[in-house]
């Protein structure tokens, strides 16, 4: 895609996550199937400090929040609370979208990096929103192919909206 034709795209996503309300992982892992692929937007209401007060994970490949949020907190490019209203926390994607939704709550030993948000936090403490691909969902659906938007999609959102303070690269 070229610039112009990538701009309308991201803001076309956009407008679809901003339309969504937040859903919880239990109703997300009810909602996506298990053969989707695309993109997931993991938000809260905890407050950043929250975050700054977490311990370390055991597992060295796991985000650490309090260092993370400690770098983050003061750059302007990176999305923070406004009020005591859901924020933005982390984006990603996944060619089974629902294993990898999951997988950020969970704490496990493995050498792939997660949030492993329930190591510190509850399930409850956090809501998602999501974007299939090659679907016709008015709502949730886009009808590119994972493959044809998984190198920049994710990457152009961030440079475009901000960037959720968990994110590493």
């Amino acid at each position: 895609m070229n610039n112009n034709v990538m701009k309308t795209f991201i803001e076309s996503v956009e407008n679809k996550i901003q339309s969504q309300s937040h859903i919880s992982l239990a109703a997300a892992k009810t909602e996506i199937s298990s053969t989707d692929s695309g993109f997931y937007w993991i938000y809260t209401k905890l407050p950043l400090e929250r975050f700054m007060e977490s311990s370390p994970p055991s597992n060295p490949v796991h985000i650490n929040f309090s260092a993370t949020a400690k770098i983050h907190r003061s750059l302007k490019s990176v999305i923070m609370q406004h009020d005591s209203e859901h924020w933005c926390i982390y984006n990603g994607k996944g060619k089974q979208l629902k294993n990898r939704l999951v997988a950020e709550f969970t704490n496990t030993q493995g050498k792939t990096g997660k949030l492993a948000l329930l190591r510190c936090f509850n399930e409850n403490d956090f809501a998602v929103k999501y974007i299939t691909c090659q679907s016709d969902n008015d709502l949730s659906g886009i009808s590119e192919k994972y493959s044809d938007v998984e190198k920049d999609l994710e990457r152009v959102w961030r440079l475009n909206y901000g960037w959720p303070f968990l994110c590493r690269t």
